[in-house]
């Protein structure tokens, strides 16, 4: 059996994915997690990354690991046990040069990816009769992928790799996610900024901001879900552009009150116009190209963010 899940990316509605009702655009993109099972007498997992690799086995299962809140979600909510499998599974093409994460969302995509697979009878063939849908994945994968990050994540993420293409995301306990056309996007590049940000620690600071703040986080998810509405209302690139901008200036605003720097530098060669931080901080860049704006040039380190219409995949 091989799975296949596409790696993903939020490009509007930081921080507010968090809240129920909070708004986001988020895409799968084309750069995924391939996964592989064959027999095998016990259950073997070997997850594969730039750098090397580790293997999880029932006898030295990792607690607290990513591979563990899998295994765990799947057999307390699901109710199976798996066994008698070798389970490969590769995040390589979701890292860039030096094994730096490239931003696309590499645990959620191993997630999704796990999920299906051990949700999957191994008796499967083309098309298997037990294979789950998208929203049983996807609820099994949330799980999974909360636990590990200590109860945190929105899902926009696991729910973008679920169901491919550009799509409405909408947070809470139980999200949502509505398709929707990209094709009056900017082309999209995103590039590293200047050191790594912990994504819990800035979930924490909002937070504690928002407990403090209650009149002015509710107006930042209010002007947040109009921004991302009409993102994904544009009728062209440059329409597209104007609410990217926005929401760059929303979260500028936003870091600085709970203290985490969205500021993002371009890189040379790049207008600073054109960009804005994506996720937590400051660590991504999102280089949004309308017609006649310059490509990214090769000592910039963006990387093209080629939307994949599909989602998670079962290969023949």
């Amino acid at each position: 059996m091989k799975v296949s899940a596409p790696g993903n990316i939020l490009i509007l509605g930081e921080y507010a994915v968090l809240e129920k009702g909070g708004l986001g655009a988020a895409a799968a993109v084309d750069a995924w997690v391939h996964l592989i099972s064959i027999p095998e007498s016990t259950l073997t997992i070997e997850a594969v990354m730039p750098g090397g690799s580790f293997t999880w086995t029932r006898e030295r299962p990792d607690p607290g690991s990513l591979i563990s809140a899998v295994i765990e979600a799947v057999e307390r909510l699901a109710g199976i046990r798996r066994d008698a499998r070798r389970i490969r599974i590769d995040s390589s093409a979701l890292f860039g040069e030096g094994g730096r994460k490239a931003g696309f969302g590499s645990s959620a995509a191993v997630c999704v990816a796990l999920s299906a697979a051990l949700l999957t009878g191994e008796e499967a063939g083309a098309a298997p009769p037990g294979r789950p849908g998208n929203e049983t994945v996807a609820r099994l994968a949330l799980a999974a992928h909360r636990s590990a990050q200590g109860g945190t994540g929105s899902g926009y993420d696991v729910y973008a790799s679920v169901n491919g293409g550009l799509g409405l995301f909408t947070g809470g306990v139980e999200p949502a996610w509505e398709r929707r056309d990209s094709g009056d996007l900017p082309e999209l590049y995103l590039f590293p900024g200047p050191k790594a940000v912990s994504t819990r620690s800035s979930i924490d600071r909002y937070r504690r901001w928002k407990r403090r703040n209650t009149g002015r986080a509710l107006a930042f998810l209010e002007q947040s879900n109009r921004i991302v509405q009409s993102f994904l209302s544009a009728r062209s690139p440059a329409d597209a552009a104007s609410f990217l901008r926005a929401g760059r200036e929303l979260g500028i605003e936003l870091g600085d009150s709970i203290g985490v720097n969205a500021r993002i530098m371009a890189p040379e060669g790049l207008d600073p116009d054109l960009c804005k931080s994506v996720g937590a901080g400051n660590e991504l860049g999102l280089y949004f190209r309308v017609p006649g704006a310059a490509e990214p040039p090769p000592g910039a380190g963006a990387r093209r963010v080629s939307i994949s219409e599909r989602g998670l995949t079962w290969e023949p």
